[in-house]
């Protein structure tokens, strides 16, 4: 047994962002692509070129048994440390309870009373990240995916967020910039298929190209807008800096003082996050007649099998059956992947702490709002400031106990393809409570007021009848890396988590890894 949780050290925990020789070799074994299986014009993909073509993304596909104790990644990147992270243990859909079996097999919870059924790959999660992948190894390869929920598609932090495929806040040197821009391209890609297939992009993934504005009404504010507007531009990104005056033009609701700015990129796009699960769910669906794809939804999973004398799961239980996998399991599980990660090898001798946790976040919609004219999605540039310091916080040794209880709000507003105003947004640590707070809600109204006047003139009790409040808990890592690839020295298993908000800006890369 090992005593404490490893801990791993990577620029992107468990694997690097890139397939390199190693990993190709993993997954070649693992998922036996037909060499020319022709892909469809709505599959994501990781060009070869782009792929060798930067250094920085490097990956290790498993590690030694000795390593077990102190999992080490090489090659000189930042520390990412996995630590404790204290969840609370009720919130799992996991059983509580592991034991040792004969023959060598781990049974987690009851063993199934229901139907039995096999595929190649089970993907545990039904959010974007999880059919997103499924929808991959569907039209990439022959294998057959099924796809299990303890809820429904788009019910997490997917269906709760404005749905930005924004660049506007992001650092060129960040160690994700790569895969979201690339991410971003596919995006477009994918939009472009639905026009292919005669089809309205607008009505089916609620696209729209608003173009983004971080905005500051400080001098301070105004000065870092003008740096960031020089860091994207110098980085191929089409950015240009906007004066109070400037952006009066662009925004006329938009107060920022004469002191203020806002740094614009008008490729900026969003779409609405339901649409497009329900587009690619819609998909996926194509292949259930041919036996390749099936949904178990309302299913919590309740353990895991593992083949007798080897490291590798044969089985996902469920509340109502078992689902056999022959190829592989991947948990894409969201704000739940760390504590159900925990808890399925609990028994075991591998001990696995992924330490991502809730960050619950409040969004207000007004429906059918037409009182504010708002051309671009904005957000205010506190927003960073709270990312920046957030980073801070997180290299320090010492857990901040009122970092932890703290509420932050920043000014993000847009309006969405149905033409409702969506604001935003909230973050905080309250567990997996889901509850709506209605002193959140008002803190982002008066937020809003501060930055739109119109908005501050009415009390938000006017809209009572028109409003709707969106809550999700963004699945989030303490540095900020998302972990993708394989669990170190499970053949079989990999994990697809812990993007915080960014979920919608990666997910066209996460199935290539």
């Amino acid at each position: 047994m090992l005593k404490s949780p490893p801990t791993v050290r990577s620029s992107s925990h468990f694997i690097q962002l890139n397939r390199s020789a190693a990993i190709c070799s993993f997954f070649k074994r693992t998922f036996p692509f037909p060499s020319q299986t022709r892909m469809a014009s709505s599959a994501l993909s990781l060009p070869r070129s782009w792929a060798s073509s930067s250094p920085q993304y490097r990956d290790v596909a498993s590690l030694p048994r000795s390593q077990r104790g102190s999992l080490t990644f090489p090659n000189g990147y930042t520390e990412s440390a996995f630590f404790g992270s204290k969840l609370p243990a009720k919130s799992l859909s996991w059983s509580s309870a592991a034991r040792r079996c004969r023959g060598g097999a781990l049974r987690f919870g009851p063993a199934a009373s229901a139907s039995l059924h096999t595929y190649d790959v089970v993907v545990i999660g039904a959010g974007i990240i999880g059919l997103t992948i499924a929808r991959q190894l569907l039209t990439s390869s022959d294998l057959s995916v099924a796809v299990v929920d303890k809820a429904v598609p788009c019910s997490g932090a997917t269906g709760a967020g404005q749905g930005y495929l924004w660049k506007v806040h992001l650092k060129p040197e960040d160690q994700t910039w790569e895969l979201i821009t690339r991410s971003h391209q596919l995006w477009e890609t994918f939009a472009e298929g639905v026009i292919d297939q005669g089809l309205s992009p607008a009505d089916e993934l609620g696209w729209k190209r608003t173009g983004s504005l971080l905005v500051g009404r400080t001098p301070e504010e105004s000065e870092m807008l003008k740096r960031k507007v020089k860091q994207l531009s110098e980085a191929g990104i089409r950015a240009q800096y906007l004066s109070s005056q400037e952006l009066s033009l662009e925004e006329p609701e938009l107060a920022v003082g004469r002191d203020g700015g806002a740094a614009f990129l008008p490729d900026d796009c969003q779409l609405d996050a339901h649409r497009t699960t329900s587009y690619i769910q819609k998909a996926n669906r194509e292949y259930a007649s041919e036996g390749r794809y099936a949904e178990f939804f309302h299913e919590q999973v309740t353990g895991l099998l593992s083949s007798s004398g080897s490291r590798e799961f044969k089985g996902v239980q469920t509340s109502s059956g078992t689902l056999i996998s022959k190829k592989a399991i991947i948990v894409a599980a969201g704000s739940w992947t760390g504590p159900l990660s925990r808890e399925l090898f609990k028994g075991s001798d591998i001990a696995l702490n992924i330490p991502i946790k809730p960050r619950k976040g409040h969004l207000l919609v007004l429906e059918n709002f037409a009182d504010l004219k708002l051309n671009h999605g904005t957000m205010e540039a506190g927003y960073v400031g709270h990312q920046d310091a957030a980073a801070q916080h997180e290299k320090s040794d010492i857990e901040s106990q009122d970092h932890e209880n703290s509420l932050f709000v920043a000014m993000g507003a847009t309006i969405d393809a149905m033409g409702n105003l969506v604001l935003g947004s909230s973050r905080q640590f309250a567990g997996f409570n889901t509850e709506v707070e209605e002193s959140v809600i008002n803190c982002i109204w008066n937020r809003a007021g501060e930055f739109f006047p119109k908005l501050a003139e009415r009390p938000l009790r006017n809209f009572t009848e028109d409003r709707k409040v969106r809550i999700g808990l963004r699945p989030y890592m303490p540095d900020g890396k998302p972990v993708i690839g394989p669990v170190p020295e499970m053949s079989n298993v990999f994990i697809a988590a812990g993007h915080e908000g960014g979920g919608l800006s990666m997910v066209m890369l996460w199935p290539a890894f």
